[in-house]
């Protein structure tokens, strides 16, 4: 079974070499993992949409993109190879409390599992020792299985649905997290789901999200058709950003009021009109051929 992390490997190696993480402490390790992934990893499967469905720590060094299983995948990877006893952590209510279909790296330190997250926003302010509410700890054999039989079952539905190749899009459909400001107080960004209803239609959700150090909350979503885009405004206070209650009246495009026009839409919206002719282009109008094949 083809393995996610080459601890022994050549370019895991020389990873640790160029951030000089040999001899440090492991908050000083992880902090220096930390600056090298805010400069140069993207969170987003554009460039390759189909596969691999999870990429390995080597892709990740590859792509300098991925999303949360695969930083885990390096972390784990790195950690293991300067000795440290490391696990993954399926993460489903975060140090938010919003639930959550997470992975992050886990490391046994002074006889206590502590939690690595390199995904933002918690490698902002909570990355190390990561107090994530609901979590389960998998070994590394643990995890390979899990996730060797997630991409098993999506490649088999992915198949039924017309063409094995897809199967990228059903697994993992959350493509690309696009950061509009990066403060030490604050970080926005615009989230990218995208959701097949059948072989036939999609559906793309685009939520914009803030965090602070304390706090999370989502002010504006879009949903995008095939052929129309709407808005919805949070109206209504709710226990986690996720809460499909918060969301008030659903408008078309062209009949947003003006009062509803605010930052957080001006910003949502300059990343609809930048992000999704490149979706379209690499993923929709792919699934367009194959939905007429």
């Amino acid at each position: 079974m083809e393995t996610y992390i080459h601890p022994s490997d050549e370019k895991i190696k020389e990873f640790i070499q160029k951030l000089e993480l040999v001899n440090k402490d492991l908050k000083e390790i992880i902090h220096s993992i930390f600056i090298w992934f805010d400069f140069n990893v993207k969170y987003s499967r554009l460039n390759a949409p189909f596969y691999p469905l999870q990429r390995s720590d080597l892709d990740v060094l590859n792509m300098l993109s991925g999303t949360c299983g695969d930083y885990s995948n390096l972390l784990v990877s790195v950690l293991i190879a300067l000795g440290y006893e490391s696990r993954y952590a399926y993460v489903k209510v975060d140090c938010y409390n919003n639930p959550q279909d997470h992975i992050c790296a886990a490391v046994l330190h002074n006889n206590k599992w502590i939690l690595i997250d390199a995904t933002l926003p918690y490698r902002r302010w909570h990355g190390y020792d990561c107090q994530h509410k609901e979590y389960e700890l998998l070994s590394v054999e643990e995890f390979l299985v899990r996730m060797k039989k997630e991409e098993s079952y999506w490649t088999e539905k992915a198949v039924e649905s017309g063409d094995d190749k897809y199967a990228g899009l059903f697994y993992a459909p959350w493509i690309h997290d696009d950061v509009i400001e990066d403060t030490t107080e604050k970080l926005e960004s615009v989230f990218y789901l995208l959701a097949f209803e059948n072989k036939d239609k999609y559906q793309i959700f685009v939520t914009y999200l803030v965090y602070s150090k304390e706090n999370a909350f989502s002010p504006v979503m879009c949903r995008i058709t095939s052929d129309a885009i709407y808005y919805s405004f949070s109206e209504k206070k709710v226990d986690n950003i996720w809460d499909s209650e918060q969301w008030g009246e659903e408008y078309l495009d062209i009949d947003v009021p003006e009062k509803r026009k605010d930052m957080y839409y001006e910003n949502i919206t300059r990343s609809i009109q930048m992000n999704i002719p490149i979706v379209k282009e690499l993923i929709l109008e792919k699934c367009h051929q194959w939905c007429h094949n």
